[in-house]
């Protein structure tokens, strides 16, 4: 390695993991938020968490685990314990060639799934995690199409998938098609910033759905947008219209989204960026953005920026 790359090398930025004290009602109602922040090894960072399950004594969280030795993700499976916010055991549960992250998960009937961003491939694939092995076996490809950070969701009634398939700037929406066995575009929606990828699981709230999304205006996950989606088709009383009525309110946008909350990092040295944000059983894990080296990094960073802009 060059010394001009080692020298950028300590520009490196870190993600950092934490719980919300108070659950979904702080986040949705709360001006701050209270975290308690888990204790990280120095090697490598975690980021996407989602909650696997919550006992007396533990958190699991299926998370992307990103090795300073090997630069790309992997998911692997954390315990922590609840007391002392320690990481007792880390099991990498999938790696591949390319590089994994968003290990989103879907049960049903009985199930558990995982379904991790690899974009690089070219496809989303499903596996089921077998909570006595602690393992993931491959089910099988359910979308062909090039996803980032994708999550499915039955709270419309029907299987749908929330995705980011073109930028940041669109949230694209997928429907299962059972003939093919694969998700398939349906629907898109467009956002007057960058501000529409996905930053974790849609949720329920008071009766409504919610999502939070990645807010990169700034940086690439510089914050948390939560908003909220209304289905068109649910506003409206269906035995009112005749099937020529319902079928051209279908072919008009079904989904509108609308921003209700903005969250920025509330640690109080990593506030680079928040971009993911998960609840299970009451549980509430997110991560946060700083620099490795702390202020040296962002030294560092200001330096590398300031010479790009010199050598344009």
């Amino acid at each position: 390695m060059n010394i001009i790359k080692k020298i950028g090398r300590l520009s490196d930025v870190r993600w950092t993991l934490g719980f919300v004290r108070g659950g979904m009602q702080t986040v949705m109602e709360g001006d701050h938020l209270d975290v308690d922040w888990v204790k990280m090894s120095k090697d490598r960072w975690y980021a996407d968490p989602f909650v696997l399950d919550v006992t007396d004594d533990e958190i699991l969280l299926l998370a992307e685990d990103f090795g300073y030795d090997i630069r790309k993700g992997v998911i692997s499976l954390l315990h922590i314990k609840r007391k002392s916010m320690e990481i007792v055991s880390r099991k990498v549960l999938l790696e591949l060639p390319t590089h994994l992250s968003f290990p989103a998960i879907w049960r049903k009937n009985g199930h558990i799934y995982v379904y991790p961003e690899n974009a690089n491939s070219g496809r989303l694939d499903m596996y089921e995690y077998d909570a006595v092995k602690e393992e993931l076996t491959f089910v099988k490809t359910i979308c062909d199409d090039v996803v980032w950070d994708s999550y499915i969701t039955e709270a419309f009634g029907e299987t749908l998938m929330f995705t980011a398939a073109h930028n940041d700037w669109h949230l694209d929406i997928y429907s299962y098609d059972p003939k093919k066995e694969r998700f398939v575009a349906y629907e898109l929606i467009d956002s007057q910033k960058p501000n529409s990828r996905l930053g974790g699981a849609v949720f329920v709230y008071d009766g409504q759905v919610y999502y939070p999304a990645q807010e990169n205006s700034k940086t690439y996950g510089g914050a948390i947008d939560i908003k909220r989606i209304d289905d068109r088709l649910k506003m409206i009383d269906e035995s009112h219209l005749d099937a020529a009525h319902l079928d051209a309110l279908r072919l008009e946008q079904r989904f509108s989204v609308e921003t209700v909350k903005h969250i920025e990092s509330p640690h109080p040295k990593m506030k680079l960026g928040m971009h993911t944000m998960n609840e299970y059983k009451g549980v509430v894990v997110i991560d946060v953005k700083g620099y490795r080296y702390g202020k040296l990094g962002a030294m560092i960073s200001k330096l590398i920026r300031k010479l790009k802009k010199y050598n344009r």
